[in-house]
C-alpha cells in the first residue's frame, strides 16, 4: 500500500503560541465516526482521562454473492457511475481551477428561522431545510446564468447504531450508504426539496432495506476496486450532501481546552456540500464562545458570476432574516 492508513503531525504556531494537530485518516480504515472516536480517545488520554464507551469494534462482515439482491442493481446509480481513477482525479483538478471555495455560516437562531420558513416543517429537520436552502439558492441563481439547476441529490447517510447486527455504535468501518433522491418535484421550493431529502434518508434507515442494500453495494464496490475505479462521479444536475453536523469535532477533540479548539478540513469539491458545526470564536471581550447548534457549509462554486450572485443572495437573506425564502 502506497499511503499510510494514519498520519499525525503537530505544528506549533509561533505568533499565537497555538498548536495544530494535523491528521490524515484513510477511508480504508473507516468513516468520520471512526475517525472522531479515535481522536476523542487521543484527546482524553492526553488529559489523563479514561476513554469513553463504547470501545472500538473491528469485526468484519464478509458478504457473498448470494447475499446480494440483483433486483437492486438498476437503482444503484451512485455505484454504477464510476470512472478510472486518473480520469476522476483529472476532472477534480479542472474543477479546482475554475471554482472557488466558499465557507458560509448559519447561527443557531438563523437555522431556527430558516426552518420556520418551510411549510410542513414538522415533517423535516432543520438539517433538511438547510440543505434545501443551499440547493434552492444555487438553482435560482444558476438558472439565470446557465439555464442549469440541480434536480436531485446524492446523500451520504450513516447507518451506524441503526443496524446493530452489523454496525454497532463503536464499529470501526465505513458504515454509510450513498442514496440518490428522487427528482425534486419543485427544484425551486424549499419544502419540496427538504421533503424529498427526508424521504430518501428515512428509506435507507429501514433495517429490511439495509439488509438487502449493503451486501449488494459491497459486491459492486469490490468490482469497482478491482477495476481501479472511483465513485466520485455525478451529473451536472446532481449535487452531493456529505454532512458531519452530528459530530461536534471541536468539543469532542478539545484536549481539555473547552470551547477553544477549532476544526478545519481541506477537501472541498464542486457541487458537493460538506456541513459542519460552527467553530468557537472570540467575542469583543476576547473570550471564547461557541454557538453549539450553528452550522457551516463548505463547497466549491463556479468563479465570478455564479459565486457573486450566490453570495449576494445569501447575504441579503441573512440581512432580511430569510423573509423572501419559501
Amino acid at each position: 500500500m502506497d499511503e499510510s492508513l494514519l498520519r499525525v503531525k503537530v505544528t506549533r504556531l509561533l505568533r499565537s503560541n497555538e498548536y495544530v494537530l494535523g491528521t490524515s485518516f484513510s477511508h480504508l480504515v473507516g468513516d468520520a465516526a471512526s475517525n472522531i472516536h479515535f481522536l476523542n480517545d487521543l484527546s482524553r488520554l492526553y488529559q489523563g482521562l479514561e476513554p469513553l464507551l463504547p470501545r472500538p469494534l473491528f469485526d468484519r462482515d464478509l458478504w457473498t454473492k448470494d447475499d446480494a439482491d440483483v433486483s437492486l442493481l438498476s437503482n444503484l446509480k451512485p455505484y454504477r457511475n464510476t470512472d478510472k481513477r486518473e480520469i476522476v482525479v483529472s476532472s477534480i483538478a479542472r474543477d479546482q481551477a475554475t471554482t472557488d471555495q466558499l465557507n458560509i455560516s448559519f447561527s443557531s437562531m438563523q437555522l431556527t428561522k430558516l426552518h420556520s420558513c418551510a411549510s410542513g416543517k414538522d415533517e423535516v429537520t432543520v438539517h433538511d431545510v438547510l440543505n434545501a436552502y443551499m440547493i434552492v439558492t444555487m438553482n435560482r441563481n444558476s438558472i439565470q446564468i446557465s439555464n442549469e439547476y440541480f434536480q436531485r441529490a446524492y446523500i451520504l447517510v450513516n447507518y451506524r447504531d441503526i443496524l446493530h447486527s452489523i454496525a454497532p455504535a463503536g464499529h470501526v468501518a465505513n458504515s454509510f450508504v450513498i442514496m440518490l433522491t428522487s427528482d425534486f418535484p419543485n427544484p425551486f421550493s424549499l419544502i419540496s426539496i427538504a421533503k424529498t431529502i427526508r424521504q430518501a434518508i428515512n428509506k435507507c434507515r429501514n433495517e429490511v432495506f439495509l439488509m438487502k442494500w449493503i451486501p449488494t453495494v459491497d459486491l459492486m464496490m469490490r468490482q469497482i476496486i478491482k477495476d481501479d475505479e472511483l465513485i466520485c462521479v455525478w451529473d451536472t444536475n446532481e449535487v452531493v450532501i456529505n454532512s458531519n453536523f452530528k459530530y461536534d469535532w471541536s468539543n469532542q477533540v478539545d484536549f481539555g481546552m473547552i470551547n477553544q479548539c477549532r476544526f478545519h478540513t481541506m477537501t472541498s469539491l464542486k457541487s458537493y456540500f460538506r456541513i459542519f458545526r460552527l467553530n468557537p470564536i472570540k467575542n469583543k471581550e476576547g473570550h471564547w464562545i461557541k454557538d453549539h447548534d450553528g452550522a457551516e457549509v463548505s463547497f466549491r462554486i463556479q468563479k465570478d458570476d455564479m459565486k457573486n450572485k450566490f453570495l449576494e443572495t445569501y447575504r441579503k437573506d441573512i440581512e432580511t432574516n430569510f423573509i423572501n425564502v419559501e
